[in-house]
């Protein structure tokens, strides 16, 4: 009756809960390949909505120009439909 002492049964224990945890970590619904997708598609998923701010933001400004017939939307139009350099106009490449 020695495996029954107290030491035997919390050492049985603790290896029952080690091996269900690493079972679960493999193959439970909530492993490390789906923890590692999950931290992917967040990651795309905050660039992504950066990106349709700064979007709508940008379309925004441009829809305001246009109602208030800013002279600044005027010229960016102009220059969209005509992407030549105009008298008195400097270019700036930047790299």
């Amino acid at each position: 009756m020695k495996f029954l002492k107290a030491s035997s049964l919390i050492n049985f224990f603790f290896i029952f809960v080690l091996i269900y945890l690493i079972y679960h970590t493999v193959y439970g619904k909530f492993n490390i390949g789906n923890y590692l997708i999950y931290q992917f598609e967040e990651k795309m998923y905050k660039k992504l909505q950066s990106n349709l701010d700064q979007k709508m933001l940008d379309i925004n400004i441009d829809l305001h120009s246009f109602y208030s017939n800013k002279e600044d939307y005027i010229d960016e139009i102009t220059k969209q439909n005509n992407p030549n350099i105009q008298d008195g106009e400097t270019i700036l490449k930047l790299d």
